[in-house]
């Protein structure tokens, strides 16, 4: 009789189907482990093996501590314009200023014209402009006061008024009440900081015009409020259509070229604000 062979085992169906179930679950554990491995090993090769960087511990702080070089972005400039308005028919000066940007300061520097001021042998800032115009007032101007003029921008009563009333008024402040008449000029105004439009600037810097000295002051710090409420950050998106509306409204020099080259400058201004202001008495004060 054949002997019976030892430790032989009988799996049923189930059991096999089990094995079969382990054995495939290892391989994919393995062959997800295998992919990790892997994938953690090129991340790591892409930051240098630095463990900090892969999980991402104080990556704030770091790019914050991290200094910013903006040397290649700052803008050295310095640009002086001559800033106009006359009657309608262009033949007598109603006020003046010469204007100065510097960059990267960030700077304005203003100066309210004397109209009666001399330009040696030419005769005044006045006769000038009405005997032979602006381009001729503007070499006059160069060669009297010793500096480069880099362009003009000119207006009557009419366009003066249709620019200010383009930016919606102007926020200027009044430093006293006013109550004038005289010819053709009515200027009342209230004291204090107010929204003026067109009409009522134009007569206020007329009535200035009036005053001297101190009136001459008054429009230069008129000027620099005035260039506060275009060069702020609300007109960022706006300076071309600005520049589009002054080339189109105002009388000027200055063409698609010059703003193109002066963009990224006029854009500091827009966006940051005019950082500091000074008024000059003359001309050659805006040097000092």
């Amino acid at each position: 009789m054949p002997r019976k062979p030892k430790n032989l085992m009988f799996r049923t169906t189930r059991q096999n189907s089990g094995n079969d179930n382990k054995k495939f679950a290892a391989i994919l554990i393995a062959s997800v482990v295998l992919i990790l491995a892997v994938s953690i090993f090129v991340i790591m090769s892409k930051n240098d093996f630095d463990v900090k960087n892969v999980l991402g511990g104080d990556a704030v702080s770091e790019t914050q501590a991290q200094p910013v070089d903006t040397q290649e972005n700052e803008i050295e400039a310095s640009k002086t314009y001559f800033l106009w308005c006359a009657d309608d028919s262009e033949n007598s000066l109603y006020f003046a200023w010469l204007v100065n940007f510097t960059l990267p300061e960030r700077r304005v520097t203003v100066c309210a014209l004397d109209l009666d001021t001399r330009l040696d042998e030419a005769g005044s800032i006045r006769q000038v402009f009405k005997s032979d115009g602006i381009k001729e007032l503007v070499s006059c101007m160069e060669a009297a006061f010793e500096t480069d003029i880099d362009g003009y921008i000119g207006s009557d009563d009419g366009s003066f008024k249709s620019m200010i009333n383009y930016f919606g008024g102007i926020d200027i402040t009044v430093p006293e009440q006013i109550e004038y008449r005289s010819g053709d000029l009515t200027v009342i105004l209230v004291k204090g900081r107010q929204n003026l439009k067109g009409d009522s600037l134009f007569k206020y810097l007329r009535y200035l015009g009036t005053l001297g000295e101190k009136g001459r002051s008054l429009q230069a710090a008129a000027l620099s409020e005035m260039l506060d409420f275009v060069f702020k950050p609300s007109n960022l998106n706006r300076c071309s259509s600005i520049f589009s509306r002054i080339s189109n409204t105002l009388e000027t020099d200055l063409t698609i070229v010059d703003y193109s080259s002066a963009e990224e400058g006029i854009k500091q201004f827009v966006e940051n604000g005019i950082s500091s202001k000074r008024t000059a008495d003359t001309p050659e004060e805006m040097e000092e």
